[in-house]
């Protein structure tokens, strides 16, 4: 009598086992998804920089062959090029020209912060997710625990 009296007590704790590890399952596969996520905004990241850098490069590049653009038209007419209005033009195309690159520099810089903010949330919620599972499966099983032993009382009682 006294094992078939434990079969619920049996049922409950392996009830509450699978219950726990279901919970720690999806903590872990949450985390994983989230840690994929916060891989991806990573990449997302480095490459924003990377085309800043690249794109700050093509603004040089055009900046450059404006201010040729400039001396070519100036000489065809019999302008010095390295004095008077002629130079502060070119000036003027240059420090615009590197205002552009710095400026697209920093856009790329300001996009890479929000993706590595991304990626840095992304990692926490993967640990929030694993804590989470832990919690759940110990929860399980203390709850288990709990009703276990109320039972054990009301049959005793």
């Amino acid at each position: 009598m006294c094992a078939v009296a434990a079969i619920p007590f049996i049922a409950m704790g392996a009830s509450a086992l699978i219950q726990g590890q279901q919970a720690a399952a999806q903590g872990e596969a949450t985390a994983q998804a989230s840690l994929q996520n916060a891989a991806f905004a990573d990449e997302a990241a480095n490459d924003a920089i990377a085309r800043g850098e690249f794109e700050s490069d093509q603004q040089r590049l055009a900046t450059r062959s404006a201010i040729g653009t400039q001396r070519a038209g100036f000489a065809a007419n019999g302008v010095d090029v390295n004095s008077g209005s002629a130079a502060e033009i070119q000036d003027d195309t240059a420090a615009l020209g590197e205002l552009d690159a710095l400026t697209i520099r920093n856009n790329a810089a300001r996009e890479a912060w929000g993706y590595r903010t991304q990626a840095q949330q992304g990692r926490l919620t993967a640990a929030n997710a694993r804590s989470s599972g832990q919690s759940g499966m110990f929860g399980s099983l203390l709850t288990a625990g709990a009703k276990g032993a109320q039972a054990y009382g009301a049959i005793k009682g």
